[in-house]
């Protein structure tokens, strides 16, 4: 039968590239971050919950706040003068065996990932919220409209950007390979709503 269907409210999940190699210094301050690191629930983490802010991490920043920026202006699109800035940012490290647990990142807006080192087939999952499904069906082939899961396939150098409100984790690692990655949160600086509307706010994030 002819029909049509139409996807409504997507998810923005962007993708992007650092576009160069880490440098030494780079390399060296990942290093020395994760020797000492805490441990997580199935992983490790720094110590260090502000790596962005320090000196050998500024051209990074500036790339991630470059892709942050254009995120911002394709998902919101917004006349409010206000944007996204970085809050917290953190280093993560698994080996064979380990794994990181599904989970959302709260008091965040939009978070990333930048992937430093990782086995070549590794990425991360995505997960559907499956606390508004009240019935199951047994899927025959997942789709678009039905996958509990995706899974997006990244390299050294890759950029994620994604809802932090969504629920992701990464699988097991498979391979004799220290698996490194830098995260981090943002919030709202600026602007929000309007001042006719009793709903204007003001957030300027130090």
């Amino acid at each position: 039968m002819d029909h049509q269907m139409m996807n409504m409210f997507a998810v923005p999940l962007y993708r992007a590239a650092l576009g160069r190699a880490f440098s030494d210094e780079e390399m060296q301050f990942f290093k020395a971050e994760l020797s000492d690191p805490v441990a997580a629930i199935t992983n490790y983490a720094s110590r260090n919950k502000k790596v962005l802010d320090t000196a050998p991490m500024q051209s990074i920043r500036a790339v991630l706040q470059a892709h942050l920026d254009q995120f911002f202006k394709i998902t919101f699109n917004t006349t409010n003068n206000v944007s996204l800035q970085i809050t917290q940012s953190w280093l993560t490290r698994s080996q064979q065996g380990d794994a990181h647990h599904t989970h959302t990142h709260p008091n965040s807006v939009v978070s990333g990932v930048l992937y430093i080192n990782l086995a070549p087939k590794d990425g991360i999952n995505f997960y559907r919220n499956e606390d508004n499904l009240w019935y199951e069906l047994i899927r025959q082939e997942d789709s678009y409209y039905n996958a509990l899961r995706y899974f997006v396939q990244t390299g050294i150098g890759d950029i994620i950007l994604f809802p932090s409100n969504i629920r992701h984790g990464v699988n097991a690692v498979t391979e004799n390979i220290d698996r490194v990655s830098l995260s981090f949160n943002t919030f709202f600086s600026g602007e929000l709503g309007r001042e006719e509307f009793s709903n204007q706010l003001n957030i300027r994030l130090l």
